[in-house]
C-alpha cells in the first residue's frame, strides 16, 4: 500500500510531461522511449524472472511491426492488426521456444541470435514485400472504427495507457502462480522441478507473453511513426535491449520503465558530444553495472532499507 502514493505520483507527472514539455521531437522521443519499456517489460518475463538469456526480443518487435505495416497498407482495418501481429509472434515464438526451451545458459542466448539475425535477413531480402534496406512508408496510422490518435501528443498518451496495462498485466503475472514458477525456475532450475515446477513449460510460457509483449509494442511502432526499417530491429538493438533492462535492473517492473526511458533519452542529451557521446555513454552504463549490479532500480530500494534501518 505504501507504492500507492508514488505511483499516482509517477503517473501524474507521466500525463504532464507532454504539456510541458510543448516541443514535437521530445514527445516522439518519449513516444519510443515508452515502446522500448513495453519490449523490455516483455524481455524481463523471460530474462528477469525466468532467468533465461534471450537475444530475440528485437526480432519479435520487428515482427510485430511489419506484420502490421504489411497487413494494413494491404487494406487491412487497423483494428484487426494487433490480433495478426500476435498470432505472428506467438508461432514465432513456439517455432524458436519448443525445441530450445530445455537449452540453457549460453546456449539458448546463441540460439536467439541466430534467430534474430535469421529475421532480419528475411526482412532485408524479402524486399517485394518488406521494402528491403529502404523499409515500409506511409504506414496507415491507428484507427478504430474511424477515430484514432492524432499527432504526437496524442499518440503519447495512447502509448502510455497501453503501458499503465502491460505493468498491471506484468505485476498482476508477478504474483502469480506462473510468476513464482518463474522466480523458482531463475533461482534453481533442479530444485524447482523437484518441487514439481514443469520448469520447461514454464520458460516457454514466459518466452511466449515476453514475445507478445515486443509483438503489440511492434504494432504500435509502426503505426504511430509510421515508418519502419530493419535497423530498427538489428541485433544492435536486441543488446540495446538487453542493456537497458540490465542498467534498470533485472527482475523490477519499475527497473524496467527507468533503464528503458534512461537510454533512450541519454543518446539524444548527448549529441552536441558529437562522436564523443559514445564514449561517455559507455562509461556510464559501466559505472551503473558495478555501483550498482542489481540496477538503477536496486539504489531505490537500498536507500529506503537504509532510512528503515536507521529509524
Amino acid at each position: 500500500m505504501k507504492s500507492w502514493p508514488i505511483l499516482a505520483l509517477g503517473a501524474a507527472a507521466a500525463l504532464a510531461v507532454p504539456i510541458i514539455a510543448r516541443d514535437g521531437y521530445i514527445i516522439q522521443l518519449l513516444n519510443i522511449a515508452i515502446l522500448n519499456a513495453i519490449v523490455v517489460l516483455g524481455l524481463n518475463f523471460v530474462t528477469g524472472w525466468g532467468g533465461q538469456i534471450n537475444f530475440g526480443q528485437a526480432a519479435f518487435y520487428g515482427l510485430g511491426a511489419y506484420t502490421t505495416a504489411i497487413a494494413t497498407k494491404a487494406g487491412l482495418p487497423w483494428i484487426a492488426a494487433p490480433f495478426l501481429s500476435v498470432i505472428v509472434v506467438v508461432v514465432a515464438s513456439l517455432m524458436l521456444g519448443l525445441p530450445t526451451m530445455r537449452l540453457r545458459t549460453y546456449y539458448l542466448a546463441m540460439t536467439t541470435i541466430g534467430f534474430g539475425e535469421i529475421v532480419r535477413l528475411m526482412i532485408v531480402h524479402w524486399e517485394p514485400v518488406t521494402g528491403g534496406t529502404s523499409g515500409l512508408r506511409a504506414i496507415p496510422g491507428v484507427s478504430v472504427f474511424g477515430f484514432g490518435p492524432q499527432g504526437q501528443m496524442q499518440h503519447y498518451y495512447l502509448l502510455i495507457a497501453t503501458l499503465g496495462l502491460a505493468i498491471l498485466i506484468a505485476s498482476r503475472i508477478r504474483h502469480s502462480v506462473l510468476g513464482r514458477a518463474m522466480i523458482a525456475t531463475r533461482d534453481s532450475e533442479i530444485a524447482a522441478e523437484q518441487s514439481g515446477v514443469d520448469t520447461t513449460r514454464t520458460k516457454l510460457l514466459a518466452f511466449m507473453i515476453g514475445a507478445v509483449y515486443a509483438g503489440l509494442a511492434g504494432c504500435l511502432y509502426a503505426s504511430s511513426i509510421r515508418f519502419i526499417s530493419p535497423d530498427s530491429f538489428s541485433g544492435t538493438q536486441a543488446v540495446l535491449l538487453m542493456t537497458m533492462l540490465i542498467v534498470g535492473g533485472m527482475g523490477s517492473i519499475a527497473g524496467c520503465m527507468v533503464g528503458a526511458v534512461a537510454l533512450t533519452i541519454l543518446p539524444e542529451a548527448l549529441r552536441f558530444l558529437g562522436q564523443w557521446y559514445l564514449v561517455l555513454y559507455g562509461l556510464g552504463v559501466i559505472a551503473v553495472i558495478v555501483v550498482a549490479p542489481g540496477g538503477l532500480a536496486s539504489l531505490v530500494s537500498l536507500s529506503q532499507l537504509r532510512r528503515a534501518n536507521a529509524g
